[in-house]
């Protein structure tokens, strides 16, 4: 039966999660450097124009003083970027600056307690807030990244096969029985060294480097690994990739009148 391999789900999860961790940390910089932090920039703006301006100008000083000239030219600033949908601030500040100019102020008071309630507790963003959403921006690409990472995996996982003739074909090529001259086991299953070169074996083909095969990458390859093992060392390795038990017999566990190689 022809061994093929699939994508680990150990590995495509991780890259999925990671893909998705890192879109939406972009995403979420994006959206903070672009909408909130720009509204809570003008929030904090309107806030401070109503509690430290318009109040004090209003409350203590006459028409027609500098203080209430002042505030008019904050309110009308305060509009002039003003997206067309905001109106219920345009229209605030058209009652603000009628107030200020004397006119009919009877609507001043309740429209400066719905604002001043809505603006005067916003917290001015630190000016670092803005250059600190870069971190979360930059991680944007290496969401794509891991998607590109998990799509291209996918492809070559399906290309590892080693069909009923003993012919494997791998992502760098493919090589009959004959051109697979060994297979190196020293890291497979190993106790020592770096943990994570325990899950790879490398085949020994020719006319070209050893191949790598990477259990943790790949699903199933310990079952190409093990048919090649077993093929090259029959004694050591069975086909599932395990290493052979062998029974150590010691001169206690013999009869009687059995002769160790030493009496022999």
């Amino acid at each position: 039966m022809a061994l093929q391999t699939t994508l680990a789900t150990r590995f495509w999860l991780k890259t999925l999660v990671m893909a998705v961790v890192c879109i939406v940390l972009g995403v979420w910089g994006i959206w903070d450097y672009a909408v909130v932090i720009p509204q809570a920039q003008t929030g904090a703006e309107r806030g401070t124009i109503l509690r430290d301006v318009l109040k004090p100008a209003m409350d203590t000083t006459p028409v027609g003083s500098t203080e209430r000239t002042e505030a008019i030219v904050l309110l009308q600033v305060s509009v002039e970027n003003v997206d067309d949908t905001d109106t219920e601030w345009k229209t605030a500040v058209s009652t603000f600056i009628q107030a200020l100019e004397g006119g009919d102020a009877s609507g001043y008071e309740p429209v400066f307690q719905e604002e001043i309630k809505k603006y005067g507790d916003i917290v001015a963003p630190s000016k670092f807030d803005r250059p600190m959403q870069w971190l979360f921006i930059l991680c944007l690409p290496f969401g794509f990244y891991y998607l590109w990472s998990y799509s291209n995996m996918k492809k070559r996982a399906a290309t590892y096969l080693l069909d009923d003739v003993g012919t494997l074909t791998t992502p760098e090529g493919c090589w009959t029985a004959q051109k697979i001259k060994d297979i190196d086991m020293e890291r497979w299953i190993s106790k020592t060294g770096k943990a994570r070169t325990t899950w790879t074996a490398k085949v020994i083909v020719e006319d070209h480097k050893p191949i790598l095969l990477d259990d943790y990458v790949y699903k199933d390859i310990h079952l190409i690994i093990g048919s090649l093992a077993h093929r090259f060392y029959p004694e050591d390795w069975t086909p599932l990739a395990k290493r052979v038990k062998k029974e150590v017999v010691t001169s206690e566990e013999l009869p009687k009148n059995a002769k160790t190689s030493e009496e022999h």
